[in-house]
């Protein structure tokens, strides 16, 4: 018989093995949120008015374009999940998302520095600058 028949068989072996009782199976229990809040244009607005952030901040901060938040304002376009998941998150504690980001750029530029003042490149530097704004 075929390998395929032998890994069926073995599989099969061990699923009643445990519906008998005699193996058990590892478990791990996970949380999973619900989906996240659906925001419209007006509550983005007032979530950016809150964090004191611009368009173009927000924008920086999402990973999404200038024109993309622009959109989600004048409601001709929605945030996807995943940048729905990020607003919630920037709306129930944006000081933990800013801290963590400040940590990590903070132990980046040092390495960036090190390893580019050697070569005499700047574009490092400019890139980091721009994303500030």
């Amino acid at each position: 018989m075929g390998k395929m028949f032998e890994k069926l068989d073995t599989a099969l072996s061990e699923a009643l093995e445990f519906v008998r009782g005699n193996v058990k199976l590892r478990s791990k229990e996970i949380f999973i949120p619900d989906y996240p809040k659906n925001y419209n244009a007006e509550e983005i607005k007032k979530l950016r008015s809150k964090l004191g952030i611009t368009q173009k901040d927000l924008a920086a901060w999402l990973n999404v374009s200038l024109n993309t938040v622009q959109a989600w304002e004048q409601s001709t376009r929605n945030p996807s999940h995943s940048s729905l998941r990020l607003l919630e998150i920037f709306d129930k504690d944006f000081l933990i998302i800013e801290q963590i980001l400040k940590n990590k750029k903070t132990t980046k530029s040092k390495k960036s520095v090190s390893s580019y003042s050697s070569s005499g490149l700047s574009s490092k530097g400019s890139i980091a600058a721009r994303s500030r704004n």
